[in-house]
């Protein structure tokens, strides 16, 4: 790894870090770097935008440092950049995939930090026990894990793995008996690498613990949800990781139950036969992903109108045809068709903010007529991804390779998918679906199984204008990757107005 001196001006805060700046912290971490100097570089990309290190480099400025030690990455793309921010925010913790918060925030109240720090005589802003980590020692990753066999962690090794794909690897932090204090992820990352050296920052037997918690337990206290607001949507695109050949339970439920969906084939009489008698022929894919249950429906003689402002593409979204399906659709709604019903089917799961839930809850009402059903199903606060990232689900070989962890701006919430493009995903509870959709239907039935919520409402109430426009101007003009939004508000506004007969 490449570290050097660099000065202080050289980096500069991104504006988008999520990482909340309180006082207390700032506090401790000043403390950190008096008692312990720098154990890891700052990261910034090429153009000197730090990627982890902001709290650390506002200290050091305050604590009139001119210098600081930089580990710079390639040129990286904004994208790229929010992601590492993310991801970094977790990789410099020993985290394992059920570590939350609150418990890391208990542990770090349990210990009596100002004890600790007491045993470590200060460092002289600038000196080399400041600038530790400039110079890493180079020690046998054969020999460090022998001394730590046993304490493998694969989410750290996980999260170490995301960050290495980008050259980045941060240096462990050892006692002088190769015990590791913080790092063991990436340790474990490089010998399945099979790297010969691993650089290792060494600590004193009198800074091991305040070392343990400083590198460990300061947790993240996230602003995402202001600072990354439109990168969490437009990233909710659904993931083209598996080809279904069949209905998904967001559009079977209410004909199929608990039943698999591999059981239910909409091209067979029978079930087509029973699927239509509950759902009628002309349907409404709200947020229909890959189109999948579109073509499906289609194929089998029913009429089926998609939206979806995320329509992925080999390179990612591709919004003109994006804008293509929502112009369409919205020709649709101005000419006045009549759905039977409209499926909200694992749209809600990645949608990031209540708010925008809501808009879309409002914007499906508007579309009812008084015959059409809405049918919404998302996945449960039993599912197991929820239960993981609160400790209660067991792991297995099949999701140890998951990164992901919970956010608390409001409940239910994790996210994930830090290889490139964060999504959010929520897990929804009865009542929440109740809340959700009863201002918008005078009926409401919601369950809960197969760890999903599933919701059908009936007898839309009647639309409040104000707030149907503001959901149209949420819906259509939506961000994108790009910088540019989808600018259909105003086409969407003259479509509602002439299905409705109302001004908006």
């Amino acid at each position: 790894m490449n570290i050097s001196l660099e000065s202080i001006e050289a980096v500069r805060p991104s504006t988008y870090n999520p990482r909340s700046a309180v006082a207390e912290r700032l506090d401790l971490i000043e403390l950190s770097l008096r008692k312990l100097g720098f154990i890891a570089p700052i990261f910034a990309d090429s153009d000197g935008e730090i990627l982890s290190g902001h709290q650390r480099h506002l200290v050091a400025s305050r604590m009139d440092a001119t210098h600081v030690p930089v580990s710079r990455t390639k040129a990286l793309d904004l994208d790229q950049r929010k992601a590492l921010n993310i991801v970094f925010n977790r990789a410099t913790n020993d985290f394992d995939f059920n570590s939350t918060p609150g418990r890391v925030t208990s542990e770090l109240q349990s210990l009596d930090i100002e004890a600790l720090a007491a045993r470590i005589p200060d460092k002289e802003v600038g000196s080399d026990g400041f600038l530790r980590c400039l110079k890493p020692a180079e020690v046998s990753v054969k020999d460090l894990c022998r001394v730590n066999s046993g304490r493998w962690i694969q989410y750290a090794r996980n999260l170490a793995r995301t960050l290495h794909r980008h050259g980045i690897l941060m240096p462990i932090v050892c006692r002088q008996d190769l015990t590791v204090i913080n790092g063991i992820g990436r340790l474990e990352m490089l010998a399945e690498k099979g790297v010969a050296f691993a650089p290792v920052v060494f600590v004193t037997e009198e800074e091991a613990e305040f070392a343990r918690a400083m590198m460990n337990l300061l947790s993240m206290d996230f602003d995402i949800h202001t600072r990354y607001a439109d990168m969490l949507r437009f990233n909710s695109f659904r993931r083209a990781r598996r080809v279904r050949r069949e209905l998904g339970n967001g559009f079977i439920f209410a004909t199929h139950g608990a039943k698999p969906c591999k059981d239910f084939d909409i091209g067979k009489a029978s079930d087509r036969t029973r699927w239509t008698k509950e759902h009628g022929s002309t349907i409404l894919d709200f947020g229909a992903g890959h189109l999948t249950e579109t073509f499906l429906l289609r194929q089998a003689g029913i009429d089926c109108t998609p939206f979806e402002p995320y329509r992925l593409g080999p390179g990612g979204i591709n919004k003109a045809e994006s804008v293509e399906l929502a112009r369409a659709f919205l020709a649709e709604v101005a000419a006045g068709k009549e759905w039977t019903s409209i499926f909200i089917a694992s749209v809600l799961n990645s949608v990031p903010f209540r708010e925008d839930r809501e808009h879309i809850a409002c914007l499906c009402a508007a579309l009812c007529k008084p015959f059409t059903k809405v049918y919404a199903c998302a996945s449960s606060a039993g599912e197991s991804g929820w239960r993981q990232v609160n400790g209660k689900a067991f792991m297995n070989e099949s999701n140890a390779g998951n990164i992901a962890f919970r956010l608390d701006y409001e409940p239910g919430i994790r996210i994930g998918d830090f290889q490139d493009k964060p999504k959010v995903q929520k897990y929804h509870t009865v009542s929440e679906f109740r809340d959700l959709f009863g201002p918008f239907f005078r009926s409401v039935k919601v369950d809960d199984f197969s760890n999903n919520i599933n919701a059908a409402c009936a007898s839309a109430r009647p639309v409040d204008p104000a707030r149907l426009r503001a959901a149209i101007e949420f819906e259509f003009n939506l961000p994108y990757p790009d910088g540019t939004r989808m600018e259909l508000a105003q086409c969407a506004m003259d479509s509602f107005s002439q299905r409705l007969q109302i001004t908006l």
